[in-house]
């Protein structure tokens, strides 16, 4: 099937709590802002969890996949578990002069993930 059939992104006003159907697992629940307030992007997401679970054992009377063992299932297999994946975007304007290859050797120092200026899904690191 071709976009948008079977799939679509949705969101609140102000595009802090989105709802992806579809994409890469069948659910993507995202809560995200700018600044550094983690406890309520945190709080904002287990609320909307919530909520879609409550709605989907509603209309359904079906639950999130949970296995004993592995956690919560999804289609993507390095997603089992908790399911949960946290992300903090910052800018480093000092180490763009020492270079990416700098960066990227301490990031690994730290156990952290460089990623691109567009997530995980690439841009420049």
């Amino acid at each position: 099937r071709d976009w948008p059939e079977g799939r679509g992104i949705f969101h609140n006003d102000k595009k802090t709590f989105l709802i992806w159907v579809n994409e890469e697992d069948q659910l993507r629940i995202i809560s995200m802002e700018n600044g550094g307030d983690v406890k309520g992007v945190f709080e904002r997401l287990s609320r909307g969890i919530k909520a879609v679970q409550d709605s989907v054992k509603k209309e359904s009377g079906k639950d999130f996949c949970l296995d004993e063992k592995y956690g919560y299932i999804h289609s993507c297999p390095t997603n089992l578990g908790t399911g949960m994946r946290a992300s903090v975007h910052i800018d480093l304007p000092g180490w763009t002069k020492h270079g990416v290859d700098k960066l990227k050797a301490r990031c690994e120092e730290l156990h952290l993930q460089p990623r691109g200026t567009r997530g995980e899904s690439g841009g420049q690191t």
